[in-house]
């Protein structure tokens, strides 16, 4: 399974993620330019006091023997530090938003084919919901939902709206706030199911929080520390949001969720399963890989099938659809940037480990993805998982800013 800034006011809107260096903020014009002057049209608008309200599984190592992988061998000299591929002179002419929203679209339309309710959710990359048309003053613009695009997904999962924005337990800056909060609200009637991660353990922040969502179709996750590394279960509250008894055939009937995506601190596959067993949510949002690389095999998703209560929950498999992760199985020892020719250059602030910023519109690297049984993709639908959220969409606005 393929089985992975300079004034004040644009701190104010900082890089949405931690796992790329640049802000996921292009909303692409529908076939012309999509950017003005090569920048994402959220880097453009920074500085406009405007603002956002302004622009309205076979060979797969998850298959059902594969109980652990190679261990894990750093290869020498992977990252780099130049600008290597990524030079101006040789910055790929591609539309960058259109092709990741075309890239999601048949990774969607792929798995749908197979399993109907299969559950897409994309993580963050807000920008790529809307295109906006724009004028010679781009602010001016009008914004349109991205049909096709929504129509690919079941919900998307956004980081930390009210808290941890910057810094763990901080209250996420105001205008950065109603930057997510503003594409949540007009596209709350797309049907689309709302996944919310903040950054706090204190109680009177999770009720902030949950306040401000109650107009949305939205399920709250307060991971705890450290930082945004998403890597134990919280321990407030002590018991889920909305736990219950009831059978949770789909992500639509959650009333909460938890999401762990590295589970290093466990120690153990047998310690990680145990944790995540002995719980009451509605949904799990996991690493297929233990540690990275030790895959879930059947007995373990069994066992995680089941609510602490007895009462079957939906599994979701996080897979990073736009980075190559340099621990993940897919990796080759030889691969360099530019080497596979679909390997650019390293990112080097990458959260779970060292990775490689990839051409993700060209086939090559898709086809490790999705597309066969023997895919990353694949190897999750074999497996038994309900759905996949997608992370890496922000590589399209890293691509704009190069």
């Amino acid at each position: 399974m393929s089985f992975s800034e300079n004034s004040d006011e644009w701190n104010m809107t900082k890089s949405r993620r931690n796992m790329t260096t640049h802000s996921q903020n292009e909303i692409a014009t529908p076939k012309p330019a999509q950017s003005v002057g090569g920048l994402s049209r959220r880097r453009f608008l920074a500085g406009s006091m405007l603002g956002l309200g302004g622009a309205v599984l076979a060979s797969s190592p998850l298959a059902l023997h594969a109980q652990q992988l190679e261990p894990f061998t750093l290869a020498p000299n992977s990252l780099t530090t130049g600008r290597g591929l990524g030079s101006d002179s040789s910055k790929p002419k591609v539309d960058f938003t259109d092709k990741m929203r075309e890239y999601v679209i048949a990774l969607s339309r792929w798995a749908k084919s197979y399993r109907s309710d299969f559950s897409i959710v994309a993580m963050n990359g807000l920008e790529l919901t809307e295109y906006l048309e724009t004028t010679l003053f781009a602010a001016r613009g009008t914004a349109e939902p991205a049909r096709d695009y929504l129509r690919a997904l079941d919900g998307i999962l956004s980081e930390a709206p009210f808290f941890g924005y910057e810094n763990y337990g901080e209250p996420t800056n105001g205008e950065e706030s109603k930057y997510i909060l503003g594409y949540l609200d007009r596209l709350k009637l797309e049907g689309l199911k709302y996944l919310i991660v903040d950054y706090t353990n204190k109680i009177e922040n999770m009720q902030a929080a949950r306040k401000q969502l109650s107009g949305l179709d939205a399920i709250y996750y307060a991971a705890p520390p450290p930082g945004m590394q998403l890597s134990t279960l919280a321990k407030v509250p002590r018991t889920p949001i909305g736990s219950n008894p009831h059978v949770i055939d789909n992500l639509r009937q959650a009333k909460n969720f938890a999401m762990v995506l590295d589970s290093s601190p466990y120690g153990t596959k047998d310690a990680y399963i145990n944790a995540l067993a002995e719980t009451n949510y509605d949904t799990l949002i996991i690493d297929p890989f233990h540690r990275g690389t030790i895959p879930l095999t059947y007995d373990d998703m069994k066992r995680l099938r089941y609510k602490k209560t007895g009462t079957p929950r939906t599994l979701m498999a996080y897979i990073n659809i736009a980075t190559a992760e340099t621990y993940r199985y897919y990796w080759k020892s030889n691969w360099r940037t530019g080497s596979p020719d679909f390997i650019g250059e390293g990112n080097l602030l990458a959260r779970w480990g060292q990775e490689h910023h990839v051409h993700y519109w060209t086939p090559k690297w898709q086809s490790l993805i999705y597309g066969s049984e023997a895919s990353y993709l694949g190897g999750v639908m074999k497996l038994g998982f309900d759905g996949v959220l997608l992370g890496g969409l922000d590589e399209h606005s890293w691509w704009l800013d190069y």
